[in-house]
């Protein structure tokens, strides 16, 4: 079923945001843990849409099955989908995934968008890339850094042990789905994933991610935790 999610009269923030010693990780605007009706750190949703998006916002739905979801397009070949968890969970984000494409004469190169990412999230824990003498594909993790000190350390061991992607993988991570990330991710990542892959040094289209893959267990049969 599907609804506009997106209306004119909307709910805003009730007040400013919680300082904090880092800052959430964001894509557009949004961080993981936002409820789609209530608020966090005083800001809601909607408001984020209202406050911040809609001048570059196309359109937005809200589809409530199988698993609630809002896909949202906007201005610049920008499109983002942001998946909920359970209803008992307070139907939070778990996952934000942000794709944007670039015309013909107008695309990115590797430099600039690892540049870019590391200007929003911050020197990457991880870089995977695999290249050849025309290609190549990149795929960059940043493990939240409101996370203890304990639960980031083990999630970096994880990822060390774990996060080796095939080159399939490697230019084909966004069609892999959510037993093939926690097989490679770990069952406890939380973080930031960044990923594209580029032809004569041209970036055609490049993906960002924030994933919290414990709440993604509350909606989703990945296994045991």
């Amino acid at each position: 079923m599907k609804r506009v999610f997106f209306a004119a009269a909307t709910l805003l923030s009730l007040c400013g945001p919680v300082a904090a010693e880092e800052p959430r990780q964001r894509v557009m605007n949004i961080p993981l843990d936002i409820p789609l009706d209530d608020a966090l750190d005083g800001e809601f949703l909607e408001g984020i849409y209202q406050d911040k998006l809609l001048p570059e916002l196309k359109d937005s739905v809200l589809i409530e099955t199988p698993i609630r979801h809002v896909v949202s397009h906007f201005t610049d070949n920008r499109s983002l989908e942001l998946w909920f968890s359970s209803r008992e969970d307070g139907r939070r984000v778990f996952w934000a995934h942000l794709t944007q494409s670039f015309d013909d004469g107008a695309e990115s190169r590797p430099e600039t968008a690892l540049a870019n990412f590391e200007a929003i999230f911050g020197q990457p824990d991880i870089v995977r890339e695999s290249k050849s003498d025309i290609s190549g594909a990149w795929i960059l993790l940043k493990i939240d850094p409101r996370l203890s000190n304990g639960r980031r350390a083990a999630i970096q061991r994880q990822l060390d042990a774990s996060f080796k992607p095939t080159p399939d993988q490697m230019g084909g991570f966004s069609f892999l789905d959510m037993r093939d990330r926690i097989a490679l991710l770990g069952p406890d990542f939380r973080g930031a994933i960044f990923y594209f892959t580029a032809f004569k040094g041209k970036v055609g289209a490049q993906h960002t991610e924030l994933l919290d893959m414990v709440r993604a267990h509350s909606v989703l049969n990945l296994g045991p935790q």
